[in-house]
């Protein structure tokens, strides 16, 4: 088993409940802490070289091996501490408005969303998202999200906790992802799905341009929205100075249509990404990627 399968297993998950919920908080964040240090120790492990890689490449490929394994280890305890938080606070709604207060970015969001109107949301896997967007259902917020196809076990659980708390999650490999998203795009409906996780055995004709590197990341997103004529909104949620869960919103792209249709899918992905890409600036040790986004940089030494 890879320690990414051992760390998206159903018994990770369930681990991650029980410090979260059982535990009073100084105690579990200093589980988290102490567990996420030990794992990011073991320099040799799939998961840590990967987190070096995209590390190095989002903090401007001029860090040093030591440098890298403390931001290794930086993003791991980020990881710890949300997902404390997450099932600490998820049932606990006071707290969670106090932790992650509704913000005029969040409102807007929500707002845009009841206009039906349609429009596609992409984020990346920035801090405590599972959080944020619980709290924005909380507050009326109406949408479906995509999630990965074919979840195991792990992923099912935590697909399960999103459903308990309204979200309306659909994985990829769903009928409907095939059949009826346009068409719910088409009439107003909103959707969300993550964009920075890459495709595994992608043609590398195929790669496009993130942070300045060619990347196996997926681009049907743009594909449907210009099958429905929706705009792409970029979101993302961040921890703030405070300790508190923030939330940003790009104004909405309006993409491109080019005579060549691998030119249409590519630049208007390429202009997706860079608004993600400034939302992994504000907070690299919050990008909670453990797959290699860079797969050509995993030969070299970081």
């Amino acid at each position: 088993m890879s320690s990414q399968s051992l760390f998206n297993s159903k018994f990770a998950v369930e681990f991650s409940i029980l410090i979260g919920r059982y535990m009073p908080m100084s105690t579990g964040y200093w589980l988290s802490q102490k567990l996420a240090g030990l794992i990011g120790s073991f320099q040799g492990l799939e998961i840590n070289r990967n987190i070096r890689t995209n590390q190095y490449v989002v903090n401007g490929e001029n860090k040093s091996h030591r440098e890298l394994v403390q931001l290794n280890k930086d993003v791991l305890q980020h990881a710890g501490k949300c997902y404390y938080d997450l099932y600490h606070y998820i049932d606990r709604a006071r707290k969670l408005e106090e932790l992650v207060p509704l913000s005029p970015q969040m409102s807007e969001l929500i707002r845009l969303s009841h206009l039906k109107e349609g429009f596609l949301i992409v984020a990346p896997h920035m801090s405590n998202f599972d959080l944020v967007v619980s709290r924005l259902v909380s507050e009326g917020f109406e949408g479906r999200v995509l999630s990965y196809p074919n979840p195991g076990s792990g992923y099912q659980l935590q697909n399960d906790i999103r459903v308990s708390y309204g979200l309306d999650v659909v994985p990829l490999s769903d009928p409907w992802a095939e059949t009826g998203m346009i068409d719910y795009l088409k009439q107003g409906g909103v959707i969300a799905t993550a964009v920075d996780r890459p495709l595994p055995n992608r043609k590398k004709r195929h790669y496009i341009d993130f942070f300045g590197r060619p990347s196996p990341l997926p681009a049907g997103y743009v594909t449907t929205a210009l099958a429905a004529d929706v705009p792409i909104v970029a979101v993302t949620a961040i921890m703030e100075k405070n300790g508190n869960y923030g939330f940003r919103l790009s104004e909405p792209i309006r993409l491109k249509r080019y005579r060549d249709k691998m030119d249409t899918l590519f630049l208007n992905a390429e202009r997706t990404l860079k608004e993600i890409e400034e939302f992994i600036k504000l907070a690299p040790s919050q990008w909670l990627m453990y797959y290699p986004v860079w797969p050509d940089l995993l030969s070299e030494d970081l």
